[in-house]
């Protein structure tokens, strides 16, 4: 958002406060200045008026002309703009002014004619460009040689400010000035509307509007009878600043109330619209498939607050219709709006909320076409869409003693709020108000954004500091124990070799979508995310890691490990912590000990090291639910019991420009934590037996662990498989070979003993999986 101070300064007394002072007052407030640029106009540059204008002799594409700069004798100067023509009123540089290119203006001939002096350009000027050709002062009249650094429209600073998605409110001038009103305690100076009848006929005499079905958004309309629309130096200016380059001067004028009042305008042309029998314009408004509400008259005439049709606005027609309009924000962010080619500045506005208040924004114009134009203005306006509803918020002084950290007058309160535009009115209990909030201001629902407000315009410097109070509490809880936690498995993933990344909560929902991956409902969507590829609520850690680690690899690493712990969310905004991994590349850096030749990571590789993080786990072969992960080595992780999450190579390593990559991400809540507690261990030592069995191809090891684990005995300890054999000669089964680990408690266990444990888990296997030994 750009303003300048001469434009502020229309609707805020400045004249006390200087512009490093005004700077500093935004950033105080909130609305951060990004940068000042200051337009001077140079010594030695005057007004001139143009007397004649003639061919030059020698040159096709020079003119000669008289300029009258107040002085005995005329001056007569060379001009190569196609613009200039005899009776306008124009800048001149004079001989020994030193322009800001740092061009010196100096006698010369030119083809032979003598020159004495420059017309000038606005950029020749040191300003942005207004038109093509010479700038033209027209909308003020200063006196004749007047130098133009004496006139105070001509030397202005341009401030930039970078506003937040939630201050829509602040996309104006006038929402600039109503928040440094409430500052500087200043009264804010609005145009006043004429008394004097227009002596137009009703609007209602030539347009018809229609709605069909419910429209959410605001509407007002206006017809206007354009006789003579004059040009206007400062306000050409004031939009070459703001970045508005060329148009019509109507729709300069439109875009200069736009940016005024933050109200969004738009004109059409009536000569094409569909006219009735009687001669009046049929507009009419809907809702489209798309949630997308537009204008229609035989064609669609404008997407309401994101674009206008080219052919819809007015050429030469003599009676204009005015809209002004409010469109929800979130259902033009829901609607996807974005998307549609020829979307004009509008959209941005709407995107974070323009001024509702149409009636203001109408009666703006009006003043600009009063003073500047020759323009009848028919009586009265048209409506349609929906009012808007007021929103209330009772709060308590104390409590807002206690969100602020301090008390603040009652009264103090009342009149910030009321200065920035919130109606309040004391309830019984003098000690309670209800705050009407205004429906500019969509970004303030509770409590706590009232308090905000407060503090930014009393200033958060100016509330007085409290000593810390050190008293003994136990500070023992769930978030103390969450944080711990974290940090427990933070440090043991350090331990492990993973290096933590971190990163926003937003993601791609393009790319979301395209693998496969859940996406957050539309209806639930972010309504201002902070860039296009940062649009939604990510439902899952792998598409910031895979990019973080394709980022390592292109740097020129052998590997990456990394890991991150963060929050994801369901389609329906559910929330939960996960715990997230990827490793890609070499294991481990070179070195001697691996004679130079690090292991790149594998399956088991990649598991061993999950486990020195998370501790035991299972892993149960499943299958993906999107393509983002390879179908022939993915698994469920089960933690005592429960799926906890999954571990998988992905299968679009290619499409990042990597070789073999794993990743795993497990729900948070699932992993164990709490006291260790230390168990008996028997001191006589373990006996282990290798058993080989005959097991049906089609029988997952899943099945064998759990039969081993429900049918062995007590004194089986642990288990493992060691090897998979595969051959024809075994017919319809495989070979697996499983160590066994047996823990005698208190003596050691004769062959007997072994042999009995044995035949009871060959005699389980065989019952229940026709399992043998081979």
């Amino acid at each position: 958002m750009i303003i300048t101070r001469n434009w502020l300064h229309e609707w805020i007394n400045l004249s006390h406060i200087s512009t490093d002072e005004l700077c500093k007052t935004l950033n105080k407030i909130g609305l951060e200045v990004a940068s000042v640029v200051s337009y001077q106009m140079p010594q030695g540059c005057v007004a001139g008026l143009v007397k004649t204008k003639i061919q030059h002799p020698n040159a096709e594409k020079l003119s000669v002309c008289t300029v009258d700069v107040g002085s005995a004798e005329p001056l007569q100067i060379v001009c190569g703009a196609k613009n200039v023509q005899a009776g306008q009123l124009v800048p001149i540089a004079l001989v020994g002014c030193k322009l800001p290119s740092g061009l010196e203006i100096k006698e010369a001939e030119l083809r032979g004619v003598k020159s004495c002096g420059m017309i000038c350009s606005s950029t020749e000027l040191g300003y942005p460009k207004t038109n093509d050709g010479i700038m033209i002062i027209e909308g003020i009249s200063p006196a004749l040689g007047t130098p133009l650094n004496q006139i105070e429209q001509f030397q202005d600073d341009a401030i930039e400010v970078e506003l937040t998605p939630n201050r829509g409110d602040c996309l104006s001038i006038y929402g600039i000035a109503r928040d440094l009103g409430a500052v500087y305690n200043a009264k804010i100076n609005l145009p006043q509307e004429s008394a004097e009848e227009s002596g137009q006929i009703g609007i209602g005499r030539v347009l018809n509007l229609n709605a069909e079905g419910s429209i959410d958004s605001s509407l007002i309309y206006e017809a206007v009878r354009i006789q003579e629309l004059k040009e206007d130096t400062v306000i050409d200016l004031r939009l070459a600043i703001i970045g508005i380059g060329a148009g019509t001067v109507l729709e300069r004028y439109l875009a200069y109330t736009t940016h005024s009042t933050g109200v969004i305008l738009r004109a059409y042309g009536t000569d094409a619209l569909e006219k009735d029998k009687a001669g009046k314009v049929t507009l009419t408004v809907k809702k489209e498939a798309n949630a997308l509400e537009s204008v229609w008259s035989k064609e669609r005439l404008s997407y309401i607050g994101i674009s206008q049709e080219s052919s819809s606005k007015p050429q030469n027609d003599e009676l204009i219709i005015i809209e002004a309009s409010c469109a929800d924000p979130t259902q033009i962010a829901l609607s996807g709006a974005r998307n549609i080619k020829d979307a004009d500045d509008a959209l941005f506005k709407s995107l974070r909320g323009s001024e509702p208040n149409l009636d203001f924004g109408i009666n703006y114009l009006n003043f600009i076409l009063n003073k500047k134009s020759k323009a009848g203005i028919l009586t009265g306006t048209q409506r349609a869409g929906k009012e808007k509803s007021v929103r209330q918020i009772s709060i308590n002084f104390n409590d807002i003693y206690s969100i602020i950290g301090a008390e603040i007058a009652k009264n103090e309160i009342v009149k910030i709020l009321n200065k920035l535009g919130f109606n309040t009115s004391f309830k019984i209990d003098q000690n309670a108000v209800i705050v009407e909030i205004p429906p500019y201001r969509r970004d303030v629902e509770n409590i706590q954004d009232i308090c905000e407000e407060i503090v930014r315009i009393v200033g958060i410097d100016n509330i007085a500091s409290k000593p810390l109070q050190f008293t003994e509490t136990v500070r023992i809880n769930d978030i103390s124990e969450n944080f711990e936690k974290k940090k427990f498995y933070r440090y043991k993933a350090a331990a492990a070799g993973f290096f933590e990344s971190v990163h926003y909560i937003f993601g791609d929902k393009a790319k979301q979508a395209s693998y496969g991956f859940t996406c957050l409902a539309d209806e639930l969507e972010i309504v201002n995310p902070i860039t296009s590829e940062l649009n939604t609520l990510r439902t899952t850690c792998a598409l910031n890691l895979i990019q973080a680690v394709s980022g390592n690899i292109k740097a020129g690493r052998d590997g990456a490990s990394l890991f991150e712990l963060g929050k994801i969310f369901d389609s329906k905004r559910n929330e939960k912590v996960v715990m997230a991994f990827i490793a890609s590349g070499k294991s481990e850096k070179s070195s001697p000990s691996n004679h130079g030749k690090s292991a790149e990571f594998d399956f088991a590789l990649f598991s061993q090291k999950i486990a020195a993080v998370l501790g035991d786990f299972e892993i149960i072969k499943s299958e993906p639910a999107n393509r983002f992960y390879s179908p022939y080595e993915y698994g469920e992780i089960i933690i005592n019991g429960k799926k906890a999450g999954y571990i998988a190579r992905v299968g679009v390593e290619g499409e990042y420009d990597l070789g073999r990559t794993y990743i795993c991400e497990v729900d948070f809540e699932t992993l164990p934590y709490g006291r260790k507690r230390a168990k008996v261990y028997s001191k006589l030592p373990n006996v282990s037996r290798d058993l080989s069995l005959l097991v049906p191809k089609e029988l997952p090891y899943t099945k064998v662990a759990q039969c081993l684990k429900n049918g062995a005995p007590k004194e089986l300890k642990t288990f493992y498989p060691i090897d998979l054999y595969k051959d024809d000669s075994l017919g319809g089964n495989n070979s697996l070979t499983v160590t066994l680990v047996f823990e005698p408690e208190e003596k050691t266990f004769t062959e007997q003993e072994i042999n009995g444990f044995l035949e009871q888990i060959l005699k389980t296997l065989h019952q229940e999986l026709q399992i043998s030994v081979r």
